[in-house]
């Protein structure tokens, strides 16, 4: 079949479902093989399929898009002087800005599936010995050089000392009683490997300075300063990491309490600064996996293959999205919790991932800042109304956040500036933003039968208390009886349903599909006089 009849299979009334598929397959194919032969109206047609109802309500739709933004791809890759590169361009700029769902997403993944691989280089490991040093609290102050006049804090799972220099914080970080002495191990690791070239960063972001003690980074801690309750569940035998940081290590861009609160500035500044960063070390092959932990359903963890992890490209319900940005690991001192930095090398569809994980997380520490004026506004009121905040956003300054954190992401990741207009409506994204994040209306968990039997008795009334529960209460809940609904939330969704604002996941989806377009165009067309690579 030729690609002209073909394309009248894309376009024609009278071709079901399963036709059009076919077609497009095929359509596809050829795009690979002899992208020459994929003609204006060809590509008009694979286009217009977006935009066809009659597909788009079908269950299977996705996979008909993902073929034909396939073949716009090939298109776009193989013809890149060609007019018809050009209107596949044109075709992928309109799919992004005029579709959702399915078809947006599928426009998106196509276009991070571009030849482009990104190259990391892993850093120097520490070379392995035998024995882990121990040391005790005073002698570690001594080898920092750290007056033990400073008051101790203890913050997470972290001792943390002033320095005598007021500009810098000890910091000891214990290892936690499940965990391996290789994720810390591994923080110092990255630690030393960024320290040696914080020159490479054109914007500020304070690298802490890891203290070796007796020749090591790991090493055992013999005795505890504090009797806090919190101490307890570290690591049996001790172990732990100690760096030098900045005094705002600390200091998160979603501070509780106007007191404490970064200024409007302050926070764009923030979030912007640490966008760049995350983009700019992702294109490095440098992966922060966690920039705040994020959650489908945390209950499930334990039976499921995702471990609860929430994969956002499938859109689904954000489990306690404010809890879970509590403490991000970046703020205004750069990136942090270095041991969740990973090197990669391999093709750049594969991060794409990891980029929407890191700009979605961006983009919800940025809610958080406006709930954190009044933290304690949670739930629901009185007469059982859902919390409603909205009052506490400034949309004019959210939809700033939107732009800069997407530009400034963009250009450390491509290297220059993004030129081009939004494939998404802005101001409409932070009034969806503000309307499901500054109202409570998903506050329900439930414990299903099947978790509830994973759990020791101890460990399902642990699981009550932690959540609310009455002591009494809680130990008068017989285990898996039945389905238990919890309130935990906020949550943006229901209960196993889809995420309450779909916009929020296909903006992350088109701002890292572009990011790999940009460093695609920059690195494979820039030098080559294509026709429009300087169109975004």
């Amino acid at each position: 079949m030729d690609s002209v009849r073909t394309t009248a299979v894309l376009t024609g009334r009278e071709y079901d479902f399963s036709a059009k598929y076919l077609a497009v397959s095929h359509l596809r194919g050829l795009a690979e093989r002899q992208p020459q032969e994929i003609g204006p109206e060809t590509i008009d047609g694979l286009e217009s399929l977006f935009y066809n109802r009659s597909v788009k309500e079908q269950t299977q739709a996705y996979f008909l898009f993902k073929e034909a933004a396939g073949a716009l791809s090939s298109v776009l890759a193989r013809l890149p002087h060609d007019d018809r590169g050009r209107k596949a361009h044109d075709a992928f700029m309109n799919l992004l800005c005029g579709t959702t769902g399915q078809g947006n997403r599928a426009a998106a993944e196509a276009l991070s599936a571009l030849p482009l691989t990104i190259k990391g280089t892993a850093p120097e490991q520490e070379t392995e010995r035998e024995t882990t040093p121990v040391i005790g609290w005073q002698e570690l102050l001594k080898t920092a050089r750290i007056s033990s006049d400073g008051k101790l804090r203890l913050m997470g799972r972290s001792l943390v000392i002033q320095s005598a220099k007021r500009s810098e914080l000890l910091v000891v970080k214990l290892g936690r009683e499940s965990d391996h002495p290789e994720s810390l191990q591994r923080e110092t690791t990255w630690l030393r490997h960024l320290e040696q070239n914080t020159d490479a960063f054109p914007v500020r972001f304070h690298i802490p300075k890891p203290l070796p003690v007796k020749g090591r980074f790991l090493f055992r801690l013999q005795d505890m300063p504090t009797s806090d309750l919190r101490v307890r569940k570290r690591h049996p035998k001790g172990y732990g990491i100690a760096f030098l940081a900045h005094s705002d290590y600390f200091r998160y861009p979603n501070q509780r309490g106007t007191e404490k609160q970064l200024g409007s500035r302050e926070f764009l500044e923030t979030l912007c600064r640490n966008a760049f960063l995350f983009g700019m070390l992702t294109g490095l092959g440098i992966i922060h996996g966690a920039p705040v932990p994020l959650f489908h359903n945390r209950v499930q963890g334990p039976r499921r293959n995702d471990h609860g992890a929430y994969l956002w490209e499938r859109g689904g319900r954000l489990d306690q999205w404010l809890w879970s940005c509590r403490y991000p690991n970046f703020g205004c001192s750069g990136i942090r919790d270095f041991e969740h930095f990973e090197v990669y090398n391999g093709p750049a569809k594969k991060a794409y991932s990891s980029m929407g994980a890191q700009l979605l997380s961006l983009f919800l520490v940025a809610g958080s800042y406006f709930r954190m004026k009044e933290s304690a506004r949670v739930g629901f009121e009185a007469d059982g109304r859902p919390v409603d905040v909205r009052a506490l956003f400034d949309k004019s300054l959210l939809s700033e956040v939107i732009q800069g954190v997407f530009r400034h992401y963009y250009r450390g990741f491509v290297g220059k500036s993004f030129t081009g207009i939004l494939p998404f409506d802005v101001s409409h994204l932070a009034e969806r933003m503000i309307n499901e994040m500054g109202v409570d209306r998903h506050m329900d968990e439930t414990l299903r039968v099947a978790d509830q039997q994973e759990m020791t008795e101890s460990a399902f009334v642990d699981f009550l208390l932690e959540r609310g529960v009455s002591m009494s209460k809680a130990k008068g809940m017989r285990k898996g009886e039945g389905d238990i609904t919890l309130q935990t939330g906020p949550h943006l969704g229901g209960f196993n349903q889809p995420i309450s604002i779909p916009e929020l996941i296909e903006a992350v989806g088109t701002m890292a599909a572009l990011s790999i377009y940009g460093k695609y165009r920059r690195e494979n067309l820039e030098m080559k006089g294509s026709a429009y690579v300087n169109s975004i």
